[in-house]
């Protein structure tokens, strides 16, 4: 190993062959040897003719061969066939011509899994003629590494095609650092070149002057309560286009220093088609309002006309009672349908800020909605048990979503009676809002649906109570659980995750 080196005067360090120094000071002529014998990386020298002579320890660690079964052979002894002809000709130009050949390798270990190096061979020369007598071949093993980044690359690929498909995009800011950093699909939306890296003034710049201030207000409130945030708002391209986005930001814990991460997606057409259907949706509640109050209106008439109508014949008298009866019916269906009506107003009014969450006392919202019911039904039960808790949501998407449950509990009560209890509770670092009910329980068909999530012609539900309730919780990270009460009714949860709630004696919500 020491051929490569020569002697020289005391005290002073000078070029061996090739790049090499080495000093003479207190220096073991064994050290080189040793020096290899230690190195981590897989170390074999062959003679002129590519025949191994040499092999360190690393070398049987990393291909899996012992020295006694590569020693003779040439490194044709691990080709594991990933490799062209082209790719070893090129190498053995370059080390024939006195050149250092680094490149990357797949080879096969003496078990047949295959293994990537990052490889150098470089040709040793003699000292007498400067001829090549032999090659050291150098592997450092980067298979680990080599998956690492293949994975991390498709992994990119992956969110790229995503973004794409998705419009949407990503973006980090660090606030004490004041850098933000944007995905692809977050340049592609704001019409942006590859390499732009916004400031975070540049990146507020890019929304409507109208709804600046409100992403501000959102970013900092982010940092400054740790609040995730969700909002629309309007966002003017490089080209001068408006677009309509949605933009979410995350506060990660766990780090000193202030961090945002969130993402943004163009909801331009998505929007455009859900003002069509806003639209179809109130001139139909428009015109069935109209209709269903002529009805009430006509309906009524007819119910005073008989009331002062007075037959002596039997039959004209049951015809009479019939009509009557048929007149209550209509405007007693026509009413429901109103009222339905009016529902679906309420859902469509809140739905529109569904994702305007803060802090909300559940204990007091679930006494205001218990008192309502108190007024309403005399002589029902509505108590409310459990601790007082805070959990992060739109307020008024809880309140109504509750108010569903106890109306549909009180109105399809069996007892005269009826006793229904709101309660909260901790599950498992679950938050459960439950309203609990003894009647004759939810049929299984109505509870399958809503756990799948959508109705079939022949599977489907009786109203809309439970469906507004699913639609008001999903999008604040709730969701809705149905089991049956002891002894006998049914017990509907609304639960949100550990992120979504905490207790009152915290110093923060």
């Amino acid at each position: 190993m020491s051929d490569g080196y020569r002697d020289s005067s005391a005290g002073s360090a000078h070029p061996a062959r090739g790049h090499g120094y080495v000093s003479d000071r207190g220096l073991d002529p064994t050290w080189f040897e040793r020096a290899v014998e230690a190195a981590g990386h897989a170390i074999f020298i062959t003679d002129f003719d590519g025949r191994i002579i040499y092999v360190n320890p690393a070398f049987e660690a990393v291909t899996g061969y012992d020295a006694a079964d590569a020693l003779g052979h040439t490194p044709d002894l691990f080709n594991s066939g990933h490799h062209d002809a082209d790719y070893f000709g090129r190498l053995w130009r370059t080390i024939l011509a006195g050149e250092v050949w680094q490149e990357e390798i797949v080879n096969r270990r003496a078990d047949g899994n295959v293994y990537i190096a990052n490889q150098t061979i470089a040709p040793i020369r003699s000292t007498e003629d400067d001829s090549i007598t032999h090659f050291v071949a150098i592997q450092t093993d980067i298979t680990e590494r080599k998956h690492h980044e293949m994975a991390l690359e498709r992994s990119q690929d992956l969110s790229a095609r995503t973004e794409e498909t998705a419009d949407i995009g990503g973006w980090e800011l660090d606030f004490e650092a004041e850098q933000l950093r944007w995905t692809a699909g977050t340049r592609r939306i704001h019409g942006v070149g590859p390499d732009y890296e916004p400031t975070i003034e540049e990146a507020l710049s890019f929304y409507h002057p109208d709804d600046r201030d409100k992403i501000r207000t959102f970013v900092e409130r982010a940092l400054e309560w740790n609040l995730p945030y969700d909002v629309e708002a309007r966002l003017v391209t490089t080209d001068g286009t408006t677009r309509l986005v949605r933009t979410t930001g995350q506060p990660i814990a766990g780090d000193d220093t202030p961090v945002l991460r969130g993402t943004i997606q163009d909801i331009t057409e998505r929007k455009a088609r859900r003002q069509q259907l806003m639209v179809f949706n109130r001139v139909l509640r428009h015109n069935l309002r109209n209709s269903l109050n002529v009805m009430i209106g006509r309906a009524e008439e007819i119910e005073r006309a008989l009331d002062g109508v007075s037959v002596e014949d039997t039959e004209d008298a049951a015809v009479l009672d019939r009509v009557g009866s048929d007149a209550r019916h209509i405007v007693s269906a026509a009413e429901d349908l109103l009222e339905t009506s009016e529902r679906a107003r309420t859902f469509d009014r809140i739905y529109e800020q569904i994702r305007d969450v803060k802090p909300v006392e559940v204990r007091p919202l679930l006494e205001r909605v218990a008192a309502e019911y108190r007024d309403a039904y005399p002589t029902a039960t509505v108590r409310v048990e459990g601790p007082d808790v805070v959990v992060l949501a739109n307020p008024h998407a809880v309140h109504v979503a509750v108010d569903e449950l106890v109306d549909n509990a009180l109105e399809h009560a069996t007892d005269d009676r009826p006793v229904v209890t709101l309660g909260v509770a901790e599950a498992d670092g679950t938050l459960r809002l439950t309203v609990a009910d003894r009647g004759d329980g939810i049929p299984e068909m109505e509870r399958e649906v809503i756990a799948d999530g959508e109705e079939r012609p022949l599977k489907h539900g009786s109203g809309l109570g439970l469906w507004i309730v699913k639609w008001l919780v999903t999008p604040i990270g709730g969701s809705i659980e149905i089991e049956d009460n002891d002894p006998s009714g049914a017990v509907v949860s609304i639960v949100f995750p550990a992120s979504r709630w905490q207790s009152n004696d915290d110093e923060s919500a």
